[in-house]
């Protein structure tokens, strides 16, 4: 069952407050795509509710992209919220929550992504995802601002990573 991207987002952004490292939006941005992009090798599903799209500098999740676009290149100081609507004897209340990552399966695997990719800065984790013969690049008509990158496209390149990593350790 794939997550909300918030919630994703956000274990990200504890994980790094929680060892007191900062994380701009365009370095959240790719961490989430990177989590994505494994768990879709690793257990063939998704990990987000929401496709990552093709944009100029990379992959990327709208919703995340607008939650945090006001920090511009400065690091995200809070984390990511959603609005909740109730109604109750005829008052409309809108609310903040804070979207949680429950399962602990999909948490594991974000923190082993924070592991591996927390030492690059925003315009390493770009550059990766610009490698030739990455989903990114091999996404169609990707100069269009909101193209969608396949899950397909996405799980096979990982797979592909995964298989090469498991060869060089062997």
């Amino acid at each position: 069952m794939p997550f909300k991207a918030k919630a994703v987002a956000n274990e990200f952004l504890k994980l790094a407050q929680s060892e007191k490292r900062e994380l701009s939006p365009m370095a959240l941005l790719k961490l989430v795509y990177f989590a994505h992009g494994w768990y879709l090798a690793l257990k063939g599903e998704p990990l987000l509710d929401e496709q990552v799209e093709a944009w100029r500098y990379g992959p990327v999740v709208r919703s995340l992209y607008h939650e945090f676009k006001s920090f511009g290149n400065e690091p995200i100081t809070r984390l990511a919220t959603d609005e909740k609507v109730s109604t109750k004897d005829g008052k409309i209340t809108i609310y903040k929550t804070t979207p949680e990552l429950e399962d602990e399966e999909a948490k594991k695997l974000v923190k082993r992504v924070w592991d591996v990719y927390k030492s690059f800065n925003a315009v390493q984790l770009s550059n990766l995802t610009h490698f030739p013969g990455s989903p990114w690049d091999e996404t169609p008509n990707k100069e269009i601002k909101g193209t969608d990158i396949s899950n397909d496209l996405i799980k096979n390149y990982f797979a592909r990573l995964a298989e090469q990593n498991k060869q060089e350790r062997a």
